[in-house]
């Protein structure tokens, strides 16, 4: 999963070089926008902090709850279709979890959204689409827990506003999961409940 993800991301930062460095003729360019550069085109790295907290119709289950805060990083490659509209994958670490009763509950993911950009103008854009993420690890405070009882697999929709100056970006995002939390209890029994995570992400960013 990792790897494949990686040499995705690869492929598109060589598309993007490839598609801004090759001399086509002008009038070419005037008739093709898919060639041409996108005001935040390219390839960069994030990270920021996570404000993660767990939402839906169960979760009361869990007695009183409270968000937990952490990070998120990872790399992106974003490529314009003309001036206005650009796509961006990215490939991100990002740890969520709430916080209930003086314990911490932590799980890390490996996510993968791919968002629609529209540049409203050269320094600013609305960001929306999919993701899909798999946890990698789950923690009680600080000691390892086993995977076996959540879903490991969670998939939803982010939206969020950028701003940008020169290279650098800063950020804000909501990402909604639609996958329950949980697939059994700690006896191993199976479980139908409506629980789910939930996260806003505060971030900065510099691409190259």
């Amino acid at each position: 999963m990792k790897k494949a993800c990686l040499l995705v991301l690869l492929a598109l930062w060589s598309a993007t070089v490839f598609a801004q460095n090759t001399d086509v003729p002008s009038n070419i360019m005037q008739n093709h926008n898919l060639l041409s550069r996108s005001p935040n085109s390219g390839i960069g790295i994030k990270g920021g902090v996570n404000f993660a907290s767990i939402h839906g119709g169960d979760k009361d289950k869990f007695g009183e709850s409270n968000s937990h805060t952490s990070f998120h990083a990872g790399i992106f490659a974003q490529f314009g279709f003309g001036s206005f509209f650009s796509l961006q994958p990215e490939l991100l670490y990002s740890r969520k979890g709430y916080e209930r009763q003086d314990s911490v509950f932590r799980m890390d993911y490996l996510e993968v959204p791919v968002l629609a950009v529209f540049n409203i103008s050269d320094n600013f854009s609305v960001h929306m689409g999919p993701q899909v993420g798999v946890m990698v690890s789950a923690k009680v405070e600080d000691e390892e827990v086993d995977l076996e009882p959540y879903n490991t697999f969670d998939y939803g929709l982010a939206a969020g506003l950028e701003g940008q100056l020169d290279r650098f970006r800063v950020g804000a995002r909501y990402a909604h999961g639609f996958a329950d939390l949980r697939k059994e209890d700690s006896d191993g029994n199976s479980l139908d409940e409506d629980i789910k995570n939930g996260v806003i992400q505060v971030y900065v960013g510099i691409s190259f």
